[in-house]
């Protein structure tokens, strides 16, 4: 009876970790990189990889899905951001959307090279207007210096 019990309470514990992470983003960090790996959530099934990298003088922001998703597109607003005195600030700002079965890419032009910390922001949206975020969509890549 013991055995029993004990078998359905971790049954029921990984069920709780399982429903808890189809609500929520979580990000696994990769410091240095440029790239984060995140899985998410809200209603959707899905997992998102935000990336950036330098390309000359340009920079260019990616964004990779893969996951079952009910409709074809999510919308999003993806900023370029410079680490200034241990603070990000935005430096340039790109919208779009990424359609199931195909990436998102976008360029950021003529970014000057400060030797700081850059990464990209991502924030994901219900709809085109960008006023219905989804809750807790927003990724983050790694960092990077440029």
């Amino acid at each position: 009876m013991k055995k029993f019990i004990k078998k359905m309470y971790i049954v029921m514990l990984i069920s709780v970790i399982g429903i808890t992470g189809l609500f929520t983003f979580t990000s696994s960090a990769s410091a240095a990189s440029g790239c984060n790996d995140t899985s998410s959530g809200t209603e959707l099934n899905r997992t998102f990889k935000v990336c950036g990298k330098d390309s000359g003088d340009n920079v260019i922001g990616e964004i990779y899905g893969s996951g079952f998703q009910t409709y074809g597109k999510t919308y999003w607003k993806m900023d370029l951001q410079r680490n200034v005195n241990g603070s990000y600030q935005t430096i340039g700002t790109r919208n779009g959307y990424i359609d199931w079965g195909s990436n998102s890419s976008r360029t950021f032009t003529n970014v000057l090279k400060k030797n700081a910390k850059t990464r990209i922001k991502v924030t994901y949206y219900f709809n085109s207007s960008h006023s219905d975020p989804i809750p807790n969509g927003t990724v983050y890549s790694g960092y990077w210096y440029r």
